[in-house]
């Protein structure tokens, strides 16, 4: 995706249902804060946990209605078109756009290539540098090492925020890509 566009691809890693849950939630509420526009694509259904983290921290219920207002829930992405229908819908042509995939390797590899293929279909009418896409993998349920996601993505995200993959990883250098001349 990064050679086609300047959507800019972050990875993030969980150990569960409920680290996900507290470790996106204080990043979205404040995304939202900042007007970016949330837009998720899930294999499984967080609003237990979502609803669960909200209930334990004190936040204003306005906020706490305007976090669970997001789409928590599981979304069958079995066709390209249900893909492109929640794209078209949800994503905000003039903002910055965050989009969340969580789910097993094939499930984000795909919500990813959709994502990709609905972006140049759309580049007249959608800028892609106002899309971040965050990928987040359950630490144990991908079948790739850990060093081919990291080198599909810019960033790594976890519970401080943003990092170049670098700071967080020693002696991590991404693989450049070999052209054939």
């Amino acid at each position: 995706m990064k050679e086609n566009s300047s959507t800019q691809k972050v990875c993030s890693f969980y150990v569960s249902n409920m680290h996900f849950a507290t470790m996106i939630l204080p990043f979205v509420n404040k995304q939202e804060e900042e007007k970016r526009k949330i837009v998720t694509f899930f294999e499984n259904d967080f609003t237990t946990n979502i609803e669960l983290v909200l209930s334990r921290i004190i936040i204003l219920e306005e906020r706490k209605k305007e976090l669970l207002n997001i789409n928590w829930k599981n979304t069958d992405i079995i066709k390209y078109i249900n893909i492109e229908k929640i794209l078209k819908t949800q994503l905000n042509k003039n903002n910055e756009n965050i989009i969340i995939v969580n789910g097993n390797t094939d499930y984000i590899n795909n919500v990813n290539e959709c994502i990709e293929r609905y972006l140049e279909k759309n580049s007249k009418k959608i800028d892609a540098k106002n899309i971040k896409i965050i990928n987040f993998y359950e630490v144990g349920s991908f079948n790739e090492n850990i060093k081919e996601i990291l080198d599909k993505h810019d960033l790594i995200f976890n519970t401080s925020g943003e990092h170049r993959i670098e700071d967080i990883f020693d002696g991590y250098k991404k693989m450049e890509k070999k052209v054939n001349a």
